[in-house]
């Protein structure tokens, strides 16, 4: 792949020169919370959206819960753990 390790090193050091930086500043408002079964319940095996109206959503979870969120996803509430 490469012919030397002087070679390897030139394209890390060359790939590095022109990445992209990252204003960490920019997330320390943010926190974390809470975003719905997965967290709580374990995997997620299967999500439906109810075509007539995409706000109503229901998850279900490898450990057999069902979650039902009435506003697009930014919260569900526990049908049956």
């Amino acid at each position: 792949m490469f012919k030397s390790i002087a070679t390897f090193i030139t394209i890390l050091i060359s790939a590095s020169l022109y990445a992209q930086t990252l204003d960490m500043s920019l997330f320390k408002d943010i926190t974390p919370r809470n975003i719905g079964p997965a967290g709580m319940s374990g995997r997620v095996t299967a999500i439906e959206v109810v075509e007539s109206n995409p706000e109503i959503i229901f998850i279900g979870t490898a450990s057999g819960g069902l979650w039902k969120s009435e506003n697009g996803g930014t919260s569900f509430k526990p049908i049956f753990e």
